[in-house]
C-alpha cells in the first residue's frame, strides 16, 4: 500500500476519533474529504477494497461528538436561526416535490440522499464553528483546499483536459470545468483574508495558494466564473473595511498582472464569446437559450415542480430544438423553480436574502459592541463576496445541490453565533466585574468616607 494512502488512513481515523472529543477537528475532516475525494485520486484506489464510505463515517463522527459535547458549545439564543429554517424547508419541498411530481428515477433518490446528508452537517456546523477562533480554522482549511485544488489542476495530466478545459479534479460537485473554477473562485477571497494573518509562513502559503488557484480557473476557462468573479471584484471594493482597501486593490492589481501572465489565447478566446452578438454566439450558449425558453414552457405547465432530479428528463418534452436529448438547466434559479415548484424557489430565494441579511447584521453587531471587530470584518467579507461568486454564477450553472454552495449560505450563521457568543462573554465578564466592586464597597471592611475637617 502506498505511504500516502497509509497517511490518509491515520489522518481519517484519527479525525473521525478526534471528532467525539473535539468535534471542529470532524468538521475540518469532513470539508477536506468533500474537495479531495480520495475514491478518484490514485493513493485512493488501493483503499476502495475497504468500502469505507468516508464522509459518511465522518460526519456520522462528527454528529456524536457534538451531542457528546453540546453543553460545551456556545449557544445562541435562537435554536433555530431563519436561514436554518430556509434550509430545512428547502429539503422539506423537495421531499414534497419528489411525491407530487410527475416521476421518480435514480437521481431522485441519488439527490434525496445527498441533500439529507448536507443538512444534516449544516445543521451541525451550524453549532460547531460558533467561535472567532473555529471560524479562522475554517478560513485556513479553505485556503489549503484552494492550493490543493489548484495545485492538483496546474498538474493534471493531458488526458484531464476536454476541449482544453481541465476536468476531473477534486470531489464530484466540481469535477466539471465550470464547477471547479466557480468553487475556486469562491475560495479565493478566503485565501486572500488568510494574508492578513501574522505569521509569516501562513502568509507565503496563501500567496502560493492564490497564485495555484488563479492558475486553476485561467485552465477551467468557464465563462460562468469569470463573470461571477468580475461582479464579486467590483462588489469587494464596495464592501472591504475602509483599511484593507489600498491592500485589496494592490492584491487586485497583482492578480490581474498574474491571471494575464498566466492565461493563453484559449482562455480569452472563450471569454470574448460572452459579448459576441447572436450571430456568432458559440453552440453552449445558444442551447442555454433554447433550454431556458423550454423551462418556461415546462414551469408553467407544473407550477409545483417536475420533481427532484426530473428536469432533464423533462425538459426534452418542450422543444423540437433539443432533439429528444437530456439537457442540464445550466442555471440555479430556473432549476429549482422547474424541480421544487414556485414554493421552492421562494424559499431557496428567501433563504439566500436571509444569509445576506445575516452578515449585515453581524457586521453592525460586532463593530458596535466587541473592543476589536477586525477579524469578524474580514471573515464577513469573505463570506459575502464567496456568496456573491455562487449566486451570480448560478445564473449561468446549475448549483441547486452542490453541498459547497450550501456551506457559504450557512457560514453567515455560525459568524452570527460567534459574534453573540462573544458579546454575552464580553458582557458577564463586566457583570462579573460590577458585581466584585460592588461585594467591595458593600462589605463591613470596607473604608468608610474619610472625615470632615
Amino acid at each position: 500500500m502506498p505511504l500516502r494512502s497509509v497517511a490518509f488512513l491515520l489522518y481519517f481515523f484519527g479525525s473521525c476519533g478526534a471528532a467525539f472529543i473535539y468535534p471542529m477537528v470532524g468538521v475540518v475532516c469532513y470539508v477536506v474529504l468533500y474537495q479531495v475525494y480520495p475514491q478518484t485520486t490514485w493513493w485512493g484506489k488501493p483503499l476502495d477494497i475497504y468500502g469505507i464510505r468516508y464522509s459518511f463515517v465522518c460526519g456520522l463522527c462528527l454528529t456524536v461528538g457534538m451531542l457528546l459535547n453540546i453543553k460545551r458549545l456556545p449557544a445562541g439564543r435562537q435554536i433555530m436561526h431563519p436561514v436554518e429554517i430556509g434550509t430545512v424547508c428547502i429539503f422539506l419541498a423537495m421531499l414534497l416535490s419528489s411525491v407530487i411530481g410527475v416521476s421518480r428515477n435514480q437521481f431522485t433518490e441519488l439527490y434525496l440522499d445527498k441533500m439529507a446528508k448536507v443538512v444534516v452537517f449544516l445543521l451541525v456546523m451550524s453549532r460547531v464553528v460558533v467561535t472567532r477562533d473555529r471560524l479562522w480554522v475554517m478560513v485556513l482549511t479553505f485556503t489549503v483546499m484552494a492550493w490543493y485544488l489548484g495545485h492538483e489542476a496546474t498538474n493534471a495530466p493531458p488526458g484531464a483536459f476536454h476541449r482544453n478545459r481541465v476536468d476531473g479534479i477534486g470531489g464530484p460537485d466540481f469535477r466539471e470545468a465550470s464547477s471547479l473554477a466557480i468553487h475556486l473562485s469562491s475560495l479565493l477571497p478566503f485565501v486572500a483574508i488568510t494574508l492578513s494573518d501574522r505569521r509569516l509562513h501562513v502568509r507565503i502559503f496563501a500567496v502560493a495558494a492564490a497564485a495555484y488557484a488563479v492558475n486553476g480557473i485561467l485552465l477551467c476557462r468557464a465563462r460562468s466564473a469569470f463573470l461571477g468573479a468580475m461582479i464579486a471584484a467590483g462588489l469587494a471594493l464596495f464592501y472591504v473595511p475602509r483599511r484593507y482597501r489600498s491592500l485589496l486593490i494592490g492584491a487586485m492589481i497583482l492578480g490581474a498582472a498574474g491571471m494575464l501572465v498566466l492565461s493563453d489565447d484559449w482562455f480569452w478566446d472563450r471569454m470574448l464569446t460572452i459579448a459576441s452578438p447572436s450571430e456568432e454566439r458559440d453552440q453552449s450558449a445558444a442551447v442555454r437559450l433554447v433550454v431556458w425558453r423550454a423551462a418556461w414552457d415546462m414551469f408553467r405547465e407544473h407550477v409545483m415542480g417536475v420533481g427532484v432530479g426530473q428536469f432533464q428528463w423533462q425538459i426534452r418534452q418542450y422543444s423540437e430544438e433539443l432533439n429528444w436529448v437530456r439537457r442540464d438547466a445550466h442555471n440555479t434559479y430556473i432549476l429549482c423553480a422547474c424541480e421544487l415548484g414556485i414554493f421552492g424557489l421562494i424559499v431557496y430565494l428567501a433563504t439566500l436574502g436571509g444569509s445576506w441579511w445575516t452578515l449585515n447584521h453581524a457586521l453592525r453587531r460586532a463593530r458596535q459592541r466587541l473592543p476589536s471587530p477586525g477579524r469578524y470584518e474580514l471573515i464577513i467579507f469573505a463570506s459575502r463576496i464567496s456568496l456573491v461568486v455562487y449566486a451570480v454564477s448560478g445564473l449561468f450553472v446549475s448549483r441547486l445541490y452542490t453541498e459547497g454552495a450550501w456551506w457559504l449560505i450557512m457560514l453567515p450563521v455560525c459568524i452570527q453565533r460567534a459574534v453573540e457568543s462573544e458579546i454575552h462573554a464580553e458582557a458577564r465578564a463586566e457583570e462579573q466585574v460590577y458585581a466584585r466592586l460592588a461585594r467591595w464597597l458593600t462589605s463591613p471592611a470596607a473604608p468608610g468616607p474619610a472625615p470632615a475637617c
